[in-house]
């Protein structure tokens, strides 16, 4: 059980026990908050042990962050999803263990209340906006593409091939991990890591681990960096990072106080995250080498670490069968991921990030998707424990395990390949997209590659390459065995095809007759041919025409008899015309048959010439072509009769050569590997040679940098003593200034006194004169008034007299009282005269003694030139001195550039530089 479910199920134990009520009547469209509702509910009943002070498990219900954090092995609150939600699953008992234990649930109304609270997205307070559900929608398609094929596939460049340790005896390979757009993989070895092209199975270099042995290897997303974690157990650990291009390290990670078993670098390259006997999954910002975060929950030794392919999630594993899911960015809870009976041995992400395989030593391998940690599908793969998973670029799944047999599945548990097993129980797994191979490392250390389409074995890697000093030694024995085979038969070689060239010229003679008689054959088979067609035709003629005139014979007689008949007609009757007519006519036809048969007959005679001369040229033909064909008859036994034993001397000198060939081809092989061989020793040396130039030139450069900052120190030491005597110097020009300000002020004062009082005096003679009018005009209306008073005296009861003098009378207590009021006033502005008078002497007295202070004032600020102009010439030293130590870094810092350069070119990384 997890510490949170523990927690829990106390703190609802802890509910039911004390009985207290814990929600108030509430409205039902009411939104519940955590300080309103959800906040006494739990601190009437649980915050006596999970508060900021006692913090039981780590967990605080007392604030809305501690709640939302959860405790020591994580949250269990999924905002907007109550059924999602472990707390609330635990209080309506849906969930293993039930609270309150043996007991009917908590009271519906409390249930209510935290439902209402997660359902309605988590509110702080009144004023809060819900909290969005973390979790993403899952998809079971590969509906989002993965990482994208870079445009230039990562390859090592030259990179050295001597091994930094080589030992008797194999070692169990751990870990293997494959490139995801090259033909490359990576194994593990005694302090090193080894890369190995998948497509010729050749080492492609050696990454030296001296930090002990690595442990777990990945490389990064877009195949650009490769990863090693490990270290010496109970001792130290670190993950390095380094470049597959130049083989340099580009990182070092962490610094644990155990070896590291789990490791991995984020899509962005801007994460490591760690794991290992202590328990604890660690983040770093590569950038920094800062700790960023720390997760605690797992219960035993990390063994399995992997960041999703968008860089969003992490998920880790443990040797107790936990399988976390973090939020890669904060390091927060994302999902628990709970099934496996046994340690975890493996996780792999597929390319859409949207679905996690796990492999445990409880055998069987397990699917989880991303939205709420469920289950898609578990199956047995492997008897006696599975040791690694890994997802194909396409969706399969490859894996390997105790039983020792590497198998190839399907997403949906359908076993599509099982390879040939391994010699010992199978340790790690790898599947090269490139090449469409499966790479697996057993116990004995021994590495099989087989080709995933067919199953069959295609080769296997080394985790022990021999130093190249031993492979040089092999390729010259290999040299020095060859060579001495190849000149025998070349010489063998050459005496066969001598013969050969002998028989084939006399051969070839023998052909050329055949070749000649066979065309006189033809000639004289065509004059044969030729002889008998004229025959042919000469006694097909000669029977025409014996035809002919045996027909013109024929047909004389009945002419014959025509002819006699006529006659004896005109013989009977001489004067018969019509009989006379008639033999005549007879007599014709019988002169023309006559004719006609004499013709025949020179026809005939003419003909028989024809064919007797024509049978006399196919009797000679004939003789001339029998003599031909007797001679191409020789010709054509004496090929027969030469050509087996020119085959046989063929075949001896095909044999005789194709040994020259193997054994020339072997020898060249050989040649060439101890070609390469030396090659590469001479690389390493010039490697080696540049590597040390860089280490020491880097070297120099911290300790000049080291003088750099010393200088900068003692600049900037020397610069705040400049500046406080400065400020020393300041501070007495500032007294001056203000003495100089305060007298300046103060004469301003005094001026302003001495006009204001002249000024007074001014208003108080304008003041008296209008007293002198008024009194002057006042001793007018006294008299006035007396006139007045003796003319009322006489008429009495005037009306108009007496308002006249009580005017007059009224008008001379005013200009009385305002003859009092003004006197008063003067007396108060003749005092105020007074007191700025007494101002004026006492600033004249004042003035005159700050007068008297100015030069030594002066004197001071006189004082301070000295000081200042000395460290003036200080800091301009010390300014001298930093520049050139600067001056020094940049040019050192320039050679380390230039050897690092010349150190790529070597590598053929970067063009090498022109000679001049």
């Amino acid at each position: 059980m997890s510490t949170t479910r523990i927690l829990l199920a106390t703190l609802w134990a802890t509910l039911w026990a004390v009985g207290l009520p814990t929600a108030r009547a509430m409205a039902a469209d009411e939104a519940v908050t955590f300080d309103d509702n959800v906040l006494p509910l739990l601190r009437q009943r649980c915050g006596s042990c999970h508060n900021p002070d006692k913090k039981a498990g780590g967990l605080d219900i007392t604030t809305y962050t501690g709640l939302m954090a959860g405790g020591g092995s994580g949250g269990s609150i999924e905002p907007g999803d109550s059924s999602a939600s472990y707390l609330y699953k635990l209080v309506t008992q849906e969930d293993e263990p039930k609270m309150p234990p043996d007991s009917p649930p908590i009271p519906e109304e409390e249930r209510a209340v935290l439902k209402r609270w997660i359902d309605g997205g988590v509110l702080e307070t009144r004023g809060s906006k819900a909290a969005a559900p973390k979790k993403k929608k899952f998809n079971l398609a590969m509906d989002a593409a993965p990482t994208e094929r870079p445009q230039v596939v990562p390859l090592p460049a030259h990179l050295p091939l001597e091994p930094a340790v080589h030992t008797r005896s194999l070692s169990a390979c751990t870990s293997i991990a494959t490139s995801p757009w090259a033909p490359l993989a990576a194994v593990c070895g005694q302090k090193q890591v080894l890369l190995y092209r998948t497509d010729t199975q050749q080492l492609a270099g050696v990454l030296p681990f001296p930090e002990g042995r690595p442990q777990v290897l990945q490389f990064s997303r877009n195949g650009s960096l490769v990863l090693a974690g490990g270290g010496r157990g109970g001792a130290a650990g670190k993950v390095v990072v380094w470049s597959v291009a130049s083989g340099r390290r580009v990182m070092e990670i962490g610094d644990e106080l155990d070896t590291v078993l789990a490791a991995d670098i984020s899509a962005d390259h801007r994460f490591v995250a760690l794991g290992g006997p202590q328990r604890v999954v660690r983040i770093y910002s590569t950038e920094t080498g800062e700790r960023l975060y720390e997760m605690k929950k797992h219960t035993d030794w990390v063994t399995a670490a992997s960041f999703s392919p968008d860089g969003v999630l992490l998920a880790t594993g443990d040797r107790n069968g936990g399988v976390m899911v973090w939020e890669s960015q904060t390091g927060r809870d994302y999902l628990t991921l709970a099934g496996h009976t046994a340690g975890i041995t493996a996780v792999s992400w597929r390319g859409d990030s949207n679905l996690l395989a796990t492999g445990s030593e409880d055998g069987t391998i397990r699917l989880w998707e991303m939205e709420n940690g469920g289950q898609v599908k578990n199956w047995n793969a492997h008897a006696g424990g599975v040791a690694g998973v890994e997802f194909t670029r396409d969706g399969r799944i490859v894996s390997i395990g105790r039983d020792k047999q590497p198998k190839l599945w399907a997403q949906d548990g359908t076993q599509q390949k099982a390879f040939e097993p391994c010699t010992d129980l199978g340790l790690a797994v790898s599947f090269c997209d490139e090449t469409d191979a499966v790479i697996v490392g057993d116990w004995t250390g021994e590495i099989r590659v087989w080709k995933a389409a067919d199953a069959t074995r295609a080769g296997g890697l080394s985790s022990n390459p021999e130093p190249i000093a031993v492979r040089i030694a092999a390729a010259e024995k290999a040299v020095l065995e060859r060579s001495p085979a190849v000149d025998p038969a070349r010489a063998v070689a050459a005496e066969v095809a001598g013969q050969l060239a002998g028989m084939q010229q006399a051969f070839d003679g023998v052909v050329q007759a055949k070749t000649s008689a066979d065309g006189t054959l033809a000639e004289m088979q065509k004059g044969f041919d030729a002889a008998l067609v004229v025959k042919t035709e000469s006694a097909s003629a000669y029977v025409t025409a014996t035809d002919a005139a045996v027909a013109a014979a024929r047909d004389l007689a009945p002419a014959l008899e025509s002819h006699a008949q006529a006659l004896s007609v005109v013989a009977q009757n001489p004067a018969d015309e019509a009989a006379k007519n008639t033999l005549a006519e007879v007599a014709e036809k019988l002169r023309l048959q006559r004719e006609a048969i004499a013709a025949r007959e020179i026809e005939l005679a003419a003909s028989a010439d024809r064919m007797a001369a024509s049978e006399k040229q196919l009797a000679q033909s004939t003789l001339q072509r029998d003599q031909a064909q007797l001679s191409a008859d020789q010709m054509a036994a004496k090929v027969a009769e030469m050509t087996p034993g020119l085959e046989a001397l063929k075949a001896s000198a095909a044999v005789a050569a194709t040994k020259v060939v193997e054994l020339s081809a072997e020898l060249d092989r050989a040649q060439a590997e101890l070609a390469r061989w030396q090659g590469e020793a001479a690389f390493m040396q010039k490697y080696t040679e540049l590597s040390g130039a860089v280490s020491a030139r880097e070297q120099v450069v911290r300790q000049v940098e080291a003088s750099v900052a010393e200088a900068r120190g003692k600049l900037s030491g020397d610069e705040q003593a400049r500046r406080g005597i400065e400020a020393q110097k300041s501070v007495r020009v500032k007294a001056v200034e203000e003495l100089s300000s305060a007298l300046a002020a103060a004469a301003g004062e005094h001026a302003g006194l001495l006009e204001k009082i002249a000024k007074r005096q001014q208003e108080l003679l304008a003041q008296q004169g209008t007293i002198e009018i008024i009194t002057k005009a006042s001793s007018i209306l006294e008299q006035a008034a007396s006139q007045t008073k003796a003319a009322l005296d006489l008429a009495a009861g005037d009306a108009e007299l007496a308002a006249a003098h009580k005017v007059l009378i009224d008008t001379l207590a005013a200009k009385a009282a305002q003859v009092k009021g003004m006197r008063e006033g003067m007396d108060a502005m003749a005092a105020e005269r007074a007191t700025w008078e007494k101002a004026a002497a006492d600033s004249v007295a004042m003035m005159e003694k700050r007068k008297g202070e100015m030069p030594a004032l002066v004197a001071a600020v006189a004082e301070m030139d000295g000081p200042l102009a000395e460290a003036a010439q200080v800091v301009e030293g010390a300014a001298s001195v930093a520049a050139t130590a600067e001056a020094l870094a940049a040019a050192k810092q320039a050679e380390v550039e230039a050897v690092v350069r010349e150190l790529l070119a070597l590598q053929g990384i970067v063009p090498a530089a022109s000679q001049p």
